[in-house]
């Protein structure tokens, strides 16, 4: 299929801004020509709005039966207003408005002010893209109802100024319009996320003129200071709390609180004004009873668990179970994380026997990665250090039951020979139950002698030789005697 295409001469004339040389070609061609478009479907009016040509445009449109080229879109929806205000040219906005206000019905003419493309843009959008200060303001003066509308991604122009740094044209639209619409963004973002995750100078602005924003939450349920708190904003969470402490109560979807993004995010700046400004967020839980602590473990953020140790605010967290039972520990092991094992293991109100709903320890889920190396050696000893009961159970009959299971799958074979009796074959069944219930007193003497061989065992040991052979070697000291007095 052939593409729409323009004549040269129309198109050189309406590039150049030759008026003179376009009566002529009219004369010589017909009124139809004006009808002919680009192959992206711009006539005659687009073509000079892009280049800017204002005399031109005014000489053209002083006849009414040329109006209808400033009413028809190309292939994208764009009207040549689009087009003007897309290069950012003020004077030839003014020269299309002027015109068309004269020419239309008021209906009319709003409707080709808020007249959006293909992509539900209107012509206030793109000036607020470029940044033109001087036609988002002659826009909003024609017609104050174009902040309101957002397109076809759901932005609006406010959303879109704070989005792009366009700091200039923020106030005019702030000024313009009230509705709450006017700062809507894509996903239930506001201007406002946008504005305080950029630092943009005219976000206090916003919030002054719109005190409602600050606890508006996207479709994840963060608030603009969910995303302060993300990315380390120290002062300006200072500030948004000034205006309003209650939001950071303020949960997500998952109950994540502000603190518990900074403390995943490691930003420890955040967590202190957050417990200057509110201190009893401290006991704030996610919907996985999670802790603040919890938060900064799952972050892998040592500076953070570092910090939550020091701070007796805290202390209450540092045993606190989850949902599923997991301390802070229990889920410091889950991804190998020394570090933070390490500064919690060797803190002593760490309570390293905590079992979680599996009854397991921190030591136990660790153990079960079977990792090796010196950091891990490191770890796992002084994990070990408080390992309890059920550990050593564990370790006796791992090794313990695979010696027996070996045994008795060797004698599974005795038990099929077909030459033998079946009262043989009972006896060869009852002789490995035996061994099982052997096994089980086997293994509560094995943890008996575990658990209470350092209660029996004499501090230094015993003499092996000599006259005093048999006799504890530390016998003649005097804190030796306090011990065993004790």
């Amino acid at each position: 299929m052939e593409r729409a295409r323009m004549h040269p001469k129309m198109y050189e004339t309406a590039k150049l801004g030759d008026f003179l040389f376009l009566t002529t070609i009219i004369l010589e061609n017909g009124e139809e020509l004006f009808h002919q478009t680009t192959p992206k479907g711009n006539n005659i009016l687009h073509v000079a709005a892009q280049y800017r040509q204002i005399n031109f445009i005014r000489d053209l449109l002083q006849h009414p039966s040329r109006l209808s080229l400033l009413q028809q879109g190309n292939y994208k929806g764009d009207t040549p207003l689009h087009v003007a205000t897309k290069v950012g040219s003020r004077e030839v906005v003014q020269v299309f408005t002027d015109q068309a206000k004269a020419l239309l019905q008021p209906n009319e003419y709003k409707e080709l002010i808020r007249r959006p493309n293909s992509y539900k843009d209107t012509s206030l959008h793109y000036a607020v893209r470029g940044g033109c200060k001087g036609v988002v303001e002659l826009l909003i003066e024609e017609d104050p109802q174009l902040c309101d509308i957002t397109n076809a991604a759901d932005e609006s122009p406010l959303y879109l100024a704070a989005h792009r740094k366009c700091s200039d044209v923020i106030e005019p639209i702030l000024c313009a319009s009230s509705s709450p619409s006017s700062h809507k963004g894509p996903k239930g973002l506001t201007a406002l996320h946008a504005a305080v995750h950029f630092e943009l100078p005219g976000w206090r602005e916003i919030l002054d003129k719109r005190p409602e924003m600050i606890r508006e939450q996207d479709d994840i349920g963060w608030t603009p200071l969910h995303f302060v708190a993300c990315f380390g904003k120290g002062e300006t969470i200072r500030l948004l709390l000034q205006y309003d402490n209650s939001v950071a109560y303020v949960v997500d979807k998952e109950g994540q609180s502000a603190l518990h993004i900074a403390a995943f995010r490691g930003h420890v700046n955040v967590i202190d004004g957050l417990l200057r400004s509110c201190p009893d967020t401290c006991d704030m839980l996610n919907t996985k009873w999670q802790t603040v602590l919890h938060a900064a473990v799952i972050g892998g953020r040592a500076n953070v668990v570092k910090y939550i140790l020091g701070m007796p605010i805290l202390e209450d967290s540092i045993n606190e179970q989850d949902i599923d039972g997991n301390t802070a520990l229990h889920l410091a092991t889950l991804p190998k994380q020394y570090n933070i094992i390490y500064l919690l293991a060797r803190d002593k109100r760490v309570d390293h026997l905590a079992t979680n709903k599996d009854h397991l320890t921190a030591i136990q889920i660790f153990q079960g990665h079977k990792e090796i190396g010196y950091k891990a050696a490191k770890v796992e000893h002084v994990l070990q250090q408080s390992n309890a009961i059920s550990g050593c159970q564990r370790w006796v009959i791992e090794h313990v039951q695979k010696r027996l299971d070996h045994q008795f799958v060797e004698d599974l074979p005795a038990m099929s020979i077909p030459t033998r009796s079946n009262s043989t074959n009972r006896e060869n069944h009852n002789s490995s139950k035996e061994r099982i219930i052997d096994l089980q007193v086997l293994v509560a003497m094995l943890i008996a002698t575990v658990t209470f061989a350092a209660t029996f065992t004499m501090p230094g040991g015993y003499n092996n030789d000599g006259p005093s052979s048999g006799m504890p070697t530390l016998a003649g000291r005097g804190s030796f005697q306090s011990l065993c007095y004790i």
